[in-house]
C-alpha cells in the first residue's frame, strides 16, 4: 500500500504544482496578448503620423515654390515702377498686396516646418516605444506584470497624446506670427 500512497502525494503534488504555476502561465499569455495590440496601435499611429509628416512637407514645398512665384512678381513690379523706397513700395497696392502675402505665406511655411519636426520627433519616439514593447514581448515570460502593465500605460499615454494629430493636419491661422510689409520689402530688397 506503501507504493500507491506515495505514487498518489506525488500526482497530488505535481497537480497543485502544475495549479500554482499555470496562471502565471496565463497571465504571461494575456500580457503578451495585450502587448502585441499595444504594439499594433504604436506602429498604426507611428505610420498615420509619417503620412501627415510628408503631407506636410509637400504642402510646404508648395507654399515655398508659391513665395518665390510671389518674389518675383514683385521684384518685377519694384523694376516695371522704378520703386526705391519703402514707402513708395507700401504705396503701390499691387506691392503691398505681394508683401502682405509673402508675409502670410512664409508664416505658414514656418509653421509646417516646425509640424514636420514634431512629426519627426513623434515618429523616433513611437520607434523606440515600439522597439521597447517589442524586446519586452521577448522576455514576457520573465517580466513582472508591473512591468508590462506600466509600459502598457506609458504606451496608452503617449498614444492619446499623438492621435489628434495623426489624422490631420491642423495649422490654426490665428498662432501664426505674420511680419509686417515693411519687414518684408527689406528682405525683398535683401534678396535680390
Amino acid at each position: 500500500m506503501k507504493p500507491f500512497m506515495t505514487m498518489y502525494r506525488l500526482l497530488i503534488s505535481v497537480i497543485v504544482l502544475a495549479l500554482l504555476v499555470w496562471p502565471s502561465t496565463v497571465t504571461a499569455n494575456n500580457k503578451a496578448e495585450l502587448l502585441r495590440q499595444t504594439m499594433a496601435d504604436i506602429a498604426l499611429l507611428n505610420s498615420q503620423m509619417a503620412q501627415r509628416k510628408t503631407d506636410a512637407g509637400g504642402i510646404r514645398d508648395a507654399l515655398s515654390a508659391q513665395l518665390e512665384a510671389i518674389k518675383t512678381e514683385a521684384r518685377r513690379e519694384w523694376r516695371e515702377k522704378e520703386i526705391d523706397t519703402e514707402a513708395e513700395a507700401l504705396k503701390n497696392p499691387r506691392l503691398l498686396y505681394d508683401l502682405m502675402l509673402m508675409a502670410e505665406i512664409q508664416a505658414y511655411i514656418q509653421r509646417y516646418t516646425q509640424k514636420i519636426g514634431d512629426y519627426r520627433a513623434a515618429c523616433d519616439r513611437l520607434s523606440y516605444l515600439y522597439q521597447q514593447a517589442d524586446d519586452d514581448l521577448k522576455i514576457v515570460s520573465t517580466l513582472s506584470g508591473m512591468k508590462i502593465d506600466a509600459l502598457i500605460s506609458t504606451a496608452e499615454k503617449i498614444l492619446d497624446g499623438y492621435r489628434p494629430e495623426a489624422q490631420t493636419i491642423v495649422i490654426q491661422p490665428n498662432k501664426l506670427t505674420i511680419e509686417a510689409s515693411e519687414k518684408m520689402w527689406q528682405a525683398l530688397k535683401t534678396d535680390k
